[in-house]
């Protein structure tokens, strides 16, 4: 097992914590429900929730010392792994003058990424939401506000990049059927642009006039996130989206964001099948989209909170299969500027490239 299919194992698996150690993040975005670690040099959302509490990787605490011990006999963590639990940065203590907590307004993703939801509603939520998604759940536990400012995604910034933040992931709930939350993310990243800092943005298959705003106001890269390229199961789980829609708006977005800038995560262990699975990939790194391969999370509240966990086997399948088609077609994640993919805390598809 080689460290590549050690990142896979904890993506897969979870890991059991003791309870002072959980996040308090239940619901929201992808990320949500784990504690970022690194181990081996390599940064990892692992989760800490639901069936993560009957996994075989557990860690085990002594004074400041934290070690992950894992019962797989071809596990390298079986004796024991040093590892790093990345703390909440001190900037989460901070407070606007109205009282806002900084935390609930943009948070410290992987080492140095600062992410926020803009908009953390969706039109979709009521009626057809994705069966996947807790966009909303993280308001309704308290642990953000609806809509982010580009005035108080400067004053958190500005804190943030004293501790380390180097660049910065937009999302949003879909906010209407025109521009998606297009016009709201562009103002978001201009004013961060103006920090220096680098901009991913996340937003659904919109009109080109509206990624051109993106990257006119200052967003690096871009995330058009299909989810699963398996058409079927993309009906069923994402009710009210069109799979018709993502090909062009992936077309449109590599030549406004340019080679290596575009992403889309690609979600595992859903039951897709996997030969559509693999051509889906296939076609997307030839439009020079970078698949950005995440196992399935299953977050609270959500209509998949009962589903099982992905196999090792399924996602370690369309990460390596990810690396190969992107090391065939000259597609470098490692060349993207900001956001998911160059943090990678989600994915072991970079782990996987590097080793080819």
């Amino acid at each position: 097992m080689n460290n590549a299919d050690v990142k896979t194992r904890l993506l897969c698996q979870g890991v059991r914590v003791p309870e002072p150690m959980r996040t308090e993040r239940k619901g929201g975005a992808g990320p949500a429900g784990g504690r970022y670690m690194v181990i081996q040099d390599m940064v990892v959302n692992c989760f800490v929730y639901g069936a993560a509490a009957t996994s075989d990787i557990w860690l085990q605490k002594e004074d400041d010392t934290c070690v992950l011990v894992d019962e797989n006999p071809q596990s390298p963590l079986q004796e024991g792994v040093p590892v790093h639990v990345v703390d909440d940065p001190h900037f989460y203590a901070l407070k606007t003058e109205e009282g806002i907590p900084y935390k609930k307004i943009a948070l410290l993703h992987g080492v140095d990424c600062l992410a926020t939801t803009v908009y953390q509603k969706c039109i979709r939520w009521r009626t057809a939401p994705c069966w996947f998604c807790g966009i909303e759940r993280s308001l309704e536990y308290g642990g953000t506000i609806q809509q982010k400012t580009p005035e108080q995604l400067e004053l958190v910034a500005e804190a943030a990049m004293k501790e380390g933040a180097s660049h910065v992931t937009l999302t949003t709930g879909t906010v209407n059927d025109s521009d998606r939350g297009a016009v709201m993310l562009a103002q978001c990243a201009a004013a961060l642009k103006r920090m220096g800092l680098p901009v991913h943005s996340q937003v659904e298959p919109v009109a080109r006039r509206y990624l051109e705003l993106l990257r006119d106001q200052g967003t690096d890269t871009l995330g058009v996130h299909i989810e699963t390229v398996d058409e079927n199961l993309f009906e069923r789980i994402c009710p009210s989206k069109h799979f018709s829609e993502f090909n062009s708006a992936w077309e449109d977005a590599v030549e406004i964001f340019g080679e290596h800038q575009v992403s889309s995560y690609v979600l595992v262990g859903l039951g897709e099948d996997e030969e559509k699975t693999k051509t889906g990939i296939e076609d997307m790194v030839q439009r020079g989209v970078i698949p950005f391969v995440v196992p399935f999370r299953p977050l609270q509240g959500t209509v998949l909170e009962s589903h099982p966990l992905p196999s090792f086997d399924v996602v370690k399948m369309g990460s390596v299969w990810a690396a190969e088609k992107m090391m065939e077609a000259g597609v470098d994640p490692f060349k993207n500027k900001a956001g998911c993919v160059r943090c990678g805390a989600c994915s072991s598809v970079k782990e996987y490239l590097g080793m080819m």
